[in-house]
């Protein structure tokens, strides 16, 4: 019997800012867009559109746990929806909900037996030694369980601290306590840092002690958060006229722009290359005619 190559649907989860909680758009926008932009005829693209907000930073207010949580739902019905093999591509909060969904079908909560490649650009959940070069991990901790059956490709850059923040980095704190952050359920927010607080269930918890031994070490945190903040924020700073060169700028949105490695690709054409070898070599992917 001669076999033929299902269309592979790519369901993209964008980041941050780049969504919003009444987005039914289907074409890929943002980062992602450079990713599904170099994939072949084999690939049909949609996007996934969820609140994408991190409390007052983005468009609805929504916290950061609330908005994964919308995210999740319109995923799994996506996956649902798509005809054939699914693939799903993930940026910054986007690879939160893609985490959060690969959990329930590690614990059998959800049967996708579609889906068959995942790509995570700059996963906030992202695994000590994940990716050569980033010695550290995801900003906001150990994620969902990933099932075994699926390939999962990390991209990401050493000086972005999203991804790749240092063990015992101060920011780890920040994203605990803003997690559940929103003005607009502002009573849940304080009851989860009241928790938080209570039981010191922080990140960091063991790792900071009351001792002028300690005092050292946090020095040397305090001097390794602020330059894992400046990669974070832009290139260029301006406040009240005043404008900063900011050298060490702009790691957390240079997938799309910046050589990632000594190949001269940017990550998301190392993604996209990536989805197209599994396409051509993975089993799963092929249907009869």
């Amino acid at each position: 019997m001669i076999e033929a190559m299902s269309q592979v649907t790519v369901l993209a989860v964008g980041g941050t800012g780049e969504s919003h909680p009444d987005d039914h758009r289907r074409h890929v926008s943002g980062l992602l867009s450079e990713v599904t932009g170099a994939l072949d005829e084999r690939f049909a693209s949609r996007w996934v559109g969820y609140p994408a907000s991190y409390g007052p930073v983005a468009a609805g207010g929504l916290s950061y746990r609330q908005s994964t949580e919308v995210g999740v739902e319109r995923l799994i019905d996506a996956i649902e929806d798509a005809p054939g093999p699914v693939m799903l591509i993930g940026y910054s909060q986007g690879c939160t909900v893609i985490r959060e969904v690969l959990g329930q079908i590690a614990t059998g909560a959800l049967r996708a037996d579609n889906v068959s490649a995942v790509g995570l650009v700059s996963d906030p959940e992202q695994p000590a030694g994940a990716v050569p070069g980033c010695s550290g991990r995801g900003v906001a901790g150990v994620g969902a369980p990933i099932p075994d059956s699926v390939p999962v490709q990390w991209i990401a850059h050493p000086d972005d601290m999203i991804c790749n923040a240092s063990e015992d980095s101060y920011v780890r704190d920040i994203a605990d306590l803003t997690r559940s952050m929103s003005f607009r359920t502002l009573r849940t927010w304080l009851a989860h840092t009241w928790v938080l607080l209570r039981h010191n269930s922080f990140q960091n918890a063991g790792k900071t002690r009351v001792s002028p031994r300690q005092w050292r070490t946090d020095l040397r945190r305090l001097r390794t958060a602020v330059n894992e903040v400046l990669g974070y924020l832009p290139p260029r700073l301006a406040w009240r006229g005043v404008r900063v060169v900011n050298a060490r700028g702009g790691r957390h949105i240079a997938y799309a722009s910046e050589p990632l490695d000594a190949s001269g690709l940017t990550g998301c054409q190392v993604l996209a290359q990536w989805l197209q070898v599994r396409a051509t070599f993975d089993a799963p992917l092929r249907v009869a005619a």
